[in-house]
């Protein structure tokens, strides 16, 4: 189903079927050319030996599902990750939420059981510990499972499949609740993970995932999500087809207002049916044709579009760099990895990207190789920047409250998707 290139250690593998339904039938609608892991964060001792990978993006037209072409082994993907989740207020607030409602609907205090895949640095697991509810959480990132340190938190290291799915069963019972939080988009073998699925969910039991829905992608105009990690991008249609071949029905969907474009799926055994289907499903249907997100030409339209917007965004660096502006960037993130590669934009734009998380500062970008320092260095080095690229622009809300003295100072934050703007002064 996929064909291999040997690249000496590190290698990767190009794509030629569909990993969900294994067709063949696949539109490259993009192409990135050769571009760095979006999370390889460098130290300066690193810059000469870095690896970049092709990119491209496909569309099946037998599923309509899409996905990244090249695949790079998880062991070079995860094992020294810099995500931590736990570091953004808008996330910690999301997966609060998430966790009172798992317990309202379908987990009991002491009872049931909630199996996280892709679990982080345990932020949903502490808020349920927190409520009583036993969890397990399953992740490849070592370092990033090694800062979990919470009572009633239970966490292993490890890819999820059969093997980790065998290994709750045995130490802890079927999951009542089985949940993932964006991990759908980093996992390779879809089958390997729903194999473990069937192993560890209890016959009446619920799986909630949450996935960057991909027409909100396309309407969007967030190729920034598109890189080396995010490896599926999935239309209902896509998932309905794939979860059916394993006895599950997704029974219901919600948008939930995080990372301007976050869908919430339900899903049940068939067999079961614990819970009547939800008219969201039927409307997404009906959204899906009607978007044209179906169709091979929606995405190339939106490969068009997408240029449009690094065009736009450039001519505006070029013009502030030509009167003198000084910018920086916030927010060192996969987002920021791909629009810094795709546009281009490096040192010669930006003196410094800024991010919250202490455990990326004093590394350089990506492919850019541009300094990451905390805020502080704003007021460090001396003249303040007249402008900000704000790559974590679908937290501008936050980003703006965090930030209110420098808007009120005269600063400006350049938001670059879905159409560049420019907000403050």
């Amino acid at each position: 189903m996929s064909s291999s290139s040997n690249t000496g250690s590190g290698g990767y593998r190009t794509l030629v079927a569909c990993r969900l339904c294994g067709s063949d039938q696949l539109d490259r609608f993009m192409d990135f050319g050769d571009f760095p892991l979006a999370g390889a964060f460098l130290k300066p001792s690193e810059v000469a030996s870095e690896r970049k990978y092709p990119m491209g993006m496909q569309f099946c037209r037998a599923c309509t599902n899409v996905q990244v072409d090249t695949v790079i082994p998880v062991e070079v993907l995860f094992k020294n990750y810099f995500y931590f989740s736990s570091a953004i207020q808008t996330l910690r607030d999301h997966f609060r939420q998430f966790a009172e409602e798992i317990e309202h609907r379908f987990a009991r205090p002491r009872e049931s059981l909630v199996v996280e895949i892709g679990c982080n640095d345990g932020v949903l697991l502490k808020e349920l510990a927190a409520r009583g509810i036993r969890n397990v959480g399953v992740d490849p990132a070592e370092n990033v499972v090694a800062t979990i340190d919470a009572p009633g938190v239970n966490a292993i290291t490890d890819t999820f499949g059969p093997r980790a799915a065998a290994r709750i069963v045995s130490e802890h019972g079927k999951a009542d609740v089985l949940v993932s939080s964006f991990s759908f988009a980093h996992i390779d073998d879809m089958h390997e993970v729903m194999r473990g699925v069937d192993q560890v969910l209890g016959d009446r039991g619920v799986f909630v995932f949450e996935i960057y829905y991909l027409g909100i992608v396309i309407e969007e105009m967030q190729y920034d999500m598109m890189y080396h990690e995010h490896m599926s991008y999935y239309t209902l249609a896509a998932l309905e087809k794939f979860l059916g071949a394993y006895g599950l029905e997704i029974f219901q969907v919600t948008r939930i207002p995080l990372r301007s474009g976050t869908l919430r799926f339900y899903a049940q055994r068939k067999a079961a049916h614990p819970f009547p289907i939800d008219a969201s499903v039927q409307a997404h249907r009906d959204l899906e044709r009607s978007k044209g997100l179906l169709s091979a030409e929606t995405y190339d339209g939106f490969a068009a579009r997408v240029h449009k917007t690094k065009v736009d965004l450039l001519g505006l660096l070029d013009r502030l760099k030509a009167e003198g502006k000084r910018i920086i960037g916030y927010g060192a993130s996969g987002r920021a990895t791909t629009i810094m590669n795709y546009c281009g934009i490096d040192g010669r734009y930006l003196d410094f990207v800024v991010d919250d998380a202490p455990a990326k500062h004093g590394f350089l970008t990506p492919g850019t190789h541009v300094p990451i320092r905390p805020w502080s260095a704003v007021s460090e080095s001396g003249r303040a920047p007249d402008h900000v690229l704000v790559f974590a622009w679908p937290f501008i809300d936050e980003v703006k409250r965090r930030r209110a003295d420098y808007l009120a100072s005269g600063g400006r934050f350049i938001v670059p998707l879905p159409s560049v703007t420019v907000v403050g002064g």
